[in-house]
This record gives C-alpha cells, structure tokens and sequence, in this order.
C-alpha cells in the first residue's frame, strides 16, 4: 500500500472541500491499515475541512454481532444521528462494503443488513459531497477479476491526474451539453440507440465521487431508449466477452447476444432491465479498459450506457444492480449535430 498512500494528498487536493467543512470518514478496513485512514484525515484537515474517522472493520463486527444479545442489536434511530453532523462524506474502501466477514453468524445477518440501510440513509441525505475511494488492496482486484499488479498501476495513474484541469474539462463539457434534448450513439456498421436527456441534470465526477474520477453522466428519460449498441468488450463475472450487442425497446433491454447477460440482469429485483445512464469519459490518465466498470467508463474518448439503478443522480430506476457498458462510438449526435469527445 506504500505506493498508494503516497497519491493520497494529490487524491484529496481534487476533492472540493472549504473551510469549516465536517467530513466523515468511513474506514472498511482492518487495524493494520488505519495509517492510511489517518492520512486522509489529516490531507482533509490541511484543506481547513474537520474529519471524522469512522471504522468499519469486517473482524470487529464479526465479533460484536456474535457476542451481543439479540436484545441490543437493532441500533435505534437516535444513534444513527450522529452522522448527521458531516455535510460530507468520504468511504475508503479496503474491501466491497457492506459485505461482512465471511464468518460473520448467519443467524445475525438480518441486524446487520438493517443496521446498514439505516447508515446509508443518514450518510447520504443532504450531504454536500459523497466520494467513494477503491483502494487497490488484493481483495479489491481479486473480486473485480483483475490481476492486482494491473488494478494497482493502473487506479494510481488515474488519481495522479490534473485535478485543475480536470474539472476544467468537465464542467465545459457539461456546458456545452446543458438544456440539450436527445441524443444518437452510432457503434460498429448500424447499430443506432436513441433516447432522450430532456430536463434531467448533467452531474459531473470531477475528483467528487468515484475515485477514480474522469466523467460526466446523466439520466436518460428512462422509456425512451430505443435501437442497439455494440458493446466492444463486456466483462461478466470475470470473463470478457467481445462485440456483444444489446437491443433495447421503450427503454428496456429487451434482447442480447449474450444470454448470461440477460440471465443475471432478469435475476435482480426491480428496474434491473431499464436504461439509467449516459455518461462520457475524460480522464486522459485513463486509456484502456481493465474489466473494471468503475475504472474503465473514465477512458477518454469513450462513452458508456447503463442499466438498472438510477435514483441517487436523478433518475428514477430503484434497483440494487447498476451495469455500466462501455463504448468507442463511430459517431454521437446531440441533438441532431456531432459532438466531438
């Protein structure tokens, strides 16, 4: 993790924090790496913001969960409260939360879960800013499928970007896209998929959201998709798949030429199948995909759609899967004229 921590100050120069700022630090980590939440902390604290360290550890709570009475383990309200003194907040990632230690007592598990929707509610309302930083731990490149020499070089060099000229870019494009109405994405010989952006906000992830940053995204008016992209690469459960075509009707995904994708999209609850997202990738550190959705949808000169959850950014999709797919356009019309990424 040495080479990591050492990209933490220019990670946390991009996050837009002022003065007077109270941020809360959300650690999903082990003892052993809590220097790396202390660094955070103490970046923040340069910025003139106040950090709040908060640890989540999979071994503590595997053990308070065994060891406490059933009798007190539903947290009342009042002390998810507490959290509602950060009007930002900032989760450092050593593993996928809010997964739970894999000997964590079953017979526990719905405490946990309840517990944990509570947190996330109070952690997300009428906050300023919600980032969420991916370390690049083994545990995190083995669950994306990614060699861990690869996901570590490659997460590094995207935060080492120019944050000043990022945000930049960002809000110029942004700018350019503000009050416009439909949008055409041209991909291989004829595949044409048109949908509407009308009324929906462009939000930009510009050094404030995922980590890493590189992109502005927007809602689609969610029934109005209608055509077909050619995905050039689609990586399902660790296996990449190539030049798979989905076929979308009303906004739904109706059609693909990969039945594993259709089958795992038909399993999830929900608007699992509905378009959610348009979003354009700008960060210039970031030139080729890896097999990880969150790294890869930030390759410049690259767009992507997505499908399933879309209500955290104005939509309204209310769905636990949100799959991202990314794609090298021939050509992308706005309303009507070629925009150039």
């Amino acid at each position: 993790m040495m080479n990591f921590k050492k990209v933490i100050p220019n990670m946390v120069e991009g996050f837009d924090f002022t003065k007077g700022d109270i941020v809360l630090l959300q650690f999903w980590g082990e003892n052993a790496d809590l220097d790396i939440l202390d660094r955070f902390a103490i970046e923040i604290a340069k910025k003139g913001a106040f950090p709040i360290k908060w640890q989540h550890s999979r071994e503590f709570m595997k053990d308070y969960y065994t060891e406490t009475p059933d009798e007190f383990l539903a947290f009342p309200d009042k002390f998810f409260e507490i959290f509602k003194l950060a009007n930002a907040v900032v989760d450092i990632c050593m593993f996928t939360p809010p997964a739970p230690h894999k000997d964590f007592p079953r017979e526990k598990i719905e405490f946990y879960r309840e517990n944990i929707m509570k947190l996330f509610r109070s952690v997300t309302e009428d906050k300023k800013y919600f980032i969420q930083v991916k370390v690049p731990t083994v545990g995190n490149a083995a669950v994306a499928g990614i060699d861990h020499e690869l996901f570590e070089k490659s997460m590094i060099d995207a935060v080492c970007i120019d944050y000043k000229e990022l945000k930049e870019t960002c809000e110029k494009v942004v700018t350019q896209l503000k009050d416009k109405k439909t949008v055409e994405i041209y991909t291989g010989d004829d595949n044409k998929l048109t949908f509407s952006i009308e009324n929906r906000p462009w939000h930009k992830d510009d050094g404030n959201g995922d980590v890493p940053p590189g992109e502005v995204y927007i809602a689609p008016i969610e029934e109005s998709g209608e055509g077909s992209i050619l995905v050039p690469q689609l990586f399902l459960d660790g296996v990449c798949h190539k030049n798979v075509t989905l076929t979308f009707k009303e906004g739904t995904l109706v059609e693909s030429t990969l039945p594993e994708l259709m089958e795992q999209v038909k399993s999830c609850p929900g608007d699992s199948d509905k378009l959610a997202e348009f979003g354009i990738g700008l960060n210039k550190n970031v030139k080729e995909l890896i097999g990880y959705a969150a790294y890869d949808e930030k390759v410049l000169g690259t767009v992507h759609i997505a499908i399933g959850m879309n209500v955290m950014f104005g939509g309204k999709n209310n769905t636990p899967l949100h799959m991202d797919f990314i794609l090298q356009p021939s050509k992308v019309l706005v309303d009507g004229e070629e925009f150039n990424i």
